[in-house]
């Protein structure tokens, strides 16, 4: 049985972060059985992070890890990207999405005052009494701190949010009039996309990549299709 290891429910989502809901997104559709127990201590993964899978009492942490692990043990052929040059497109558009969107998306949580003052709001509760306010701050410095160290953090807002438009435009001319991103069928990359399309979406922040996404109508309409897949919408 695989245990998935991730962070708790937010927003109506099955995980507060993206990476846990890429996972569990492709337990999904490649139809493996598994069980979630719920972490709010990072600290608990094997790498410091969430999420990661516990099979048979060996813990792999990392969701590309993860997803690389199960496509191999499995056999998950149907979720492959058969095509070299699609393979190759899927590989620079996941690091986009996990390398620099992600980072946007941080932004608009936890550095950007308006977002932050949400999260907070969100989050608060979770911790004991005066506890969560001073810890969710410390979240904070610690994640602004990321921010400049990788490099967007050192840009004003509007720069910061001009770039993942750019992304969110990029992903929106991959995708066309297709249904999914490669061979017109759900892959492993969907998991990523999806995941980190429908927390943007849903989160209850109205930063402006949420409304990049907003405008345009096939990302919308992908996450409303991969909605029914993942169970969210019958």
């Amino acid at each position: 049985m695989i245990t998935l290891h991730q962070y708790p429910e937010a927003f109506g989502l099955s995980s507060l972060s993206p990476f846990c809901i890429k996972v569990e997104f492709f337990l999904k559709v490649a139809k493996l059985p598994y069980k979630n127990h719920v972490e709010v201590n990072p600290a608990k993964g094997p790498k410091g992070k969430m999420p990661f899978i516990n099979v048979d009492g060996d813990k792999i942490p990392d969701s590309s890890f993860i997803i690389d692990y199960l496509m191999n043990k499995h056999s998950l052929k149907d979720l492959e990207i058969k095509d070299p040059g699609a393979q190759a497109q899927a590989i620079a558009f996941k690091s986009m999405i996990e390398d620099a969107l992600y980072f946007g998306l941080l932004y608009s949580r936890w550095v950007d005052p308006v977002g932050f003052k949400r999260m907070k709001s969100e989050f608060k509760s979770m911790f004991p009494p005066f506890i969560g306010g001073p810890f969710l701050e410390f979240i904070r410095r610690n994640l602004t701190k990321q921010s400049r160290a990788q490099g967007l953090g050192r840009h004003s807002a509007e720069e910061v949010y001009a770039l993942s438009a750019k992304q969110i435009s990029a992903l929106a001319t991959l995708l066309g009039e297709n249904a999914f991103f490669f061979e017109n069928k759900i892959t492993y990359f969907d998991a990523t996309s999806y995941a980190f399309l429908t927390t943007i979406l849903k989160q209850p922040i109205d930063s402006p990549i949420k409304k990049a996404i907003l405008s345009h109508q096939n990302l919308c309409d992908y996450v409303d299709r991969l909605d029914v897949v993942s169970g969210v919408r019958k």
